[in-house]
């Protein structure tokens, strides 16, 4: 079994930021592998059990806010007796422009607190799909920024990764995570 979670902040004044488009990306996920809307509440995420090219996926969306993701992992890795490199993490990265993609096996935080919380808890031995949402502008809250709603182009952008997201999942599962960065990273659309 694998963990798919997309992390970014519960509730309805989140949605639509920069910072839940991890969120955005599992939902389009469910409305296409899964039951779209049925979710379950358990170990402090929204989750749902899908079929991807017949191995078992949990879509997770930690409710725990992005800074303390890695509670829910845990408690999800645990419940569900899962490895670490079984967990694939989807996330916003403001260092990246919007719309490029880069995937990858392990590796640090940059940054990002809601990765810091999954190393915190779960170790750094997780591949991850950071998403870009950058860059933020000059003499611009960095906070502000991930927490601003999308523009009308930049959803545009966005909502074309769709497809892209399911397309290199679906190899990262099957045939690993290097495998799916070697044909999918990419810079912008």
């Amino acid at each position: 079994m694998y963990i798919l979670m997309g992390l970014g902040n519960p509730g309805p004044r989140y949605a639509g930021t920069r910072h839940n488009i991890g969120f955005e990306l599992l939902d389009y996920a469910a409305s296409h592998w899964g039951s779209a809307g049925v979710w379950k509440q358990e170990c402090k995420a929204f989750t749902q059990k899908v079929s991807v090219d017949q191995k078992s996926v949990l879509l997770a969306k930690p409710q725990t806010f992005m800074n303390l993701s890695g509670e829910s992992a845990r408690a999800l890795l645990s419940f569900y007796k899962v490895p670490p490199e079984n967990l694939v993490v989807v996330f916003d990265d403001v260092s990246l422009d919007l719309g490029a993609v880069r995937i990858r096996r392990q590796g640090s935080a940059g940054g990002h607190n809601g990765i810091k919380s999954l190393i915190q808890h779960c170790g750094s031995d997780f591949p991850r799909i950071r998403i870009g949402v950058g860059p933020c502008p000059p003499g611009y809250d960095l906070s502000n920024f991930v927490l601003g709603k999308l523009t009308r182009a930049e959803e545009d952008i966005l909502r074309d990764l769709g497809d892209y997201f399911l397309d290199l999942t679906r190899l990262g599962f099957s045939e690993g995570w290097d495998s799916a960065a070697s044909r999918f990273n990419r810079r912008g659309p």
